[in-house]
């Protein structure tokens, strides 16, 4: 049975409602990943301005995260980043191709592509530590840069669609209690009419 015409909702206001919640996940997980690396580039700015405190909080809250190793990080100010060259291009590249993102795929999609692309992303990750590590070659920071930017940057194709997805079913339940609240006060207006 078809439901009434009260009960209908515009289907172009719900594609305008996703697209903005959609636009507003893709800004906000920007606005985190750029602090995110902000904050990996402020530890030595921070220690090179005699800033000790600080930088030792955010070199202790990476530390977690990272061997931070000094001689596989890059330096600013005389002093190593806050993670090991690998672990920055990997920030670095997720950030890059997150704000990157809404020219290679509609915001509104929430697929992922198949998990092998994943796989493949890393490997260029584990044949630079693998040629270092059995002494074939010897990786520099700049090859564990990129090959950790290839990464992060396919990451974002896995991530981003999740965190639109759950922003959307945040406003998706947000809109059915508001629909139901207004449904409720519909009822007891018409409640209050009848008992009049």
């Amino acid at each position: 049975m078809a439901a009434s015409i009260e009960n209908y909702v515009p289907q172009i206001a719900r594609r305008e409602v996703a697209t903005r919640i959609a636009v507003c996940a893709w800004a906000l997980a920007c606005v985190g990943a750029w602090a995110f690396v902000g904050l990996i580039f402020a530890a030595p700015v921070l220690e090179a301005h005699g800033a000790g405190v600080g930088a030792w909080a955010i070199y202790h809250l990476f530390a977690p995260l990272c061997h931070q190793l000094p001689e596989r990080s890059f330096y600013v100010g005389g002093h190593p980043l806050a993670v090991c060259a690998r672990c920055a291009g990997v920030y670095v590249g997720y950030a890059v191709c997150l704000a990157l993102y809404p020219l290679a795929r509609n915001l509104r999609r929430t697929d992922t592509p198949r998990r092998a692309w994943l796989v493949a992303a890393s490997l260029p990750c584990v044949a630079d530590f693998l040629v270092n590590f059995t002494g074939l070659w010897y990786n520099t920071h700049a090859s564990r840069a990129v090959t950790g930017a290839l990464f992060g940057a396919s990451a974002v194709f896995y991530t981003l669609p999740g965190l639109v997805e759950i922003a959307q079913g945040i406003g998706r339940s947000r809109a059915a209690a508001r629909d139901a609240k207004e449904q409720a006060g519909d009822d007891a207006g018409r409640r209050v009419v009848v008992a009049c």
